[in-house]
This record gives structure tokens, sequence and C-alpha cells, in this order.
């Protein structure tokens, strides 16, 4: 009789285990992601260069005659019959497909109100974007695909840090953020928060770069 009741106090141990893990596991399989390392290191870099007295004081603000947040600007340069994809983006080659623009509208702004430029190489694949009638994109301080890290922070100065270095990659990322504001006061003119602008580098040659405002 001993016996028995050993047994079965066993084998209900046994099973208060089996649940006890199973429970476990579960918990583990519903852990939250972790966050996106960019917009980390990002939101890092931004506190950062806001604690700091250094100031970006002169950024750029127009990229081939389109100037942020000027939506006659842009419809000069893109027209005004394009669609915008599931991210709020216009997207567009150059006229020979070597280099990709993207033009970001923010929820809620109006048609061509452009907030963020991003140029890139163009990938391999044909995404059938609207060709512009421009061999390169560049901005108004003469910010161009090719470009190396020298002649960038020659461009816009010191007051960056430096995102995602490795032996051959390096991103330079600037930011503004208010209660500072640039020389022009881009901040208050655009009633924005936040201006910021990154440079991406493989082997000492820019191949992405965008700037603008980010999303109140």
């Amino acid at each position: 009789m001993r016996c028995i009741i050993v047994l079965a106090l066993l084998f209900l141990t046994n099973c208060n285990n089996s649940q006890t893990k199973s429970v476990g596991q579960n918990h583990r399989f519903e852990l939250a992601p972790e966050p996106d390392k960019v917009q980390n290191l990002k939101h890092h870099a931004a506190e950062k260069l806001t604690e700091s007295s250094c100031s970006f004081i002169e950024p750029d603000t127009s990229l081939n005659g389109m100037i942020l947040r000027n939506p006659e600007s842009a419809t000069k340069v893109i027209g005004n019959d394009n669609k915008l994809n599931d991210v709020e983006e216009y997207q567009f080659y150059s006229k020979f497909e070597g280099e990709t623009l993207t033009l970001t509208q923010h929820p809620g702004d109006g048609k061509n109100q452009i907030s963020i430029f991003k140029v890139e190489k163009s990938d391999k694949a044909s995404h059938s974007f609207k060709k512009l009638d421009t061999d390169i994109f560049k901005t108004e301080k003469g910010i161009k695909l090719g470009l190396t890290k020298k002649q960038i922070i020659e461009k816009l100065g010191t007051c960056y840090l430096p995102l995602d270095s490795t032996k051959n990659h390096i991103k330079l990322y600037y930011s503004i953020e208010q209660p500072k504001d640039s020389r022009s006061n881009i901040l208050k003119n655009n009633n924005m928060p936040k201006y910021f602008a990154s440079y991406k580098f493989r082997n000492d040659r820019l191949e992405e770069f965008e700037f603008g405002f980010e999303y109140p």
C-alpha cells in the first residue's frame, strides 16, 4: 500500500514539473522582440548631440531645387500626378536609373509637401519608378553620392556622431532638436521639432544619404 502511495506522489510531482516547464517555455516565446537597433542608435545619438554644446547650424534644406516642406518647388521637379506607396513615400530614378530618390510625405501633409529626402545607389532589380530628368541627385551644399567622409565633414562640420562603424562602413549622424535651432531657424520656420541628416559610407565613399524632418 505504501508503495502505491509513493508511486502516486511521484507521478503527480512529475506532472507538475512538466506543466511548470511548459509554462516557462510559453513565457519565453511571448517575450517582446528587441527594439530596432538602428532606431535605438539614432535616438541615442540624438540625445548626445542635444546634450552637448555642439551646434549643427547650417544644414542642407534642398535637393535638385526641391525645398523641404515646400510643395511648389517639389511639383516643379516631380510633377503632380505621382502616387504615394504604402508608407507615404514617392520613389524615382535618376535619368539612367543609377540612383534612387525616396521622398517622404508625412501623414496629414498636403500633396508634395516633402519632409525627408533620401538618395541611394539603385539596386539591380527594376522597380519601374518614374525617371526624373537629372543625371544625379545633389543638395544645395553639393552633397552627392561618391563623396568621401572628409568632403562631407568639410561641408557640414564636425558636429556629428558615428553610427554602425565597422572596418569598411560608417554612418555619420547629424541632428538639430528643440530648443536648439539652426542659424536660419529651420525648426521654427517649419514648425517642426527635429531635423536630422545621415550619411552612409562604404570604403570611404558615400553610398546613401537622407535628411529632413522627423514625424512629430
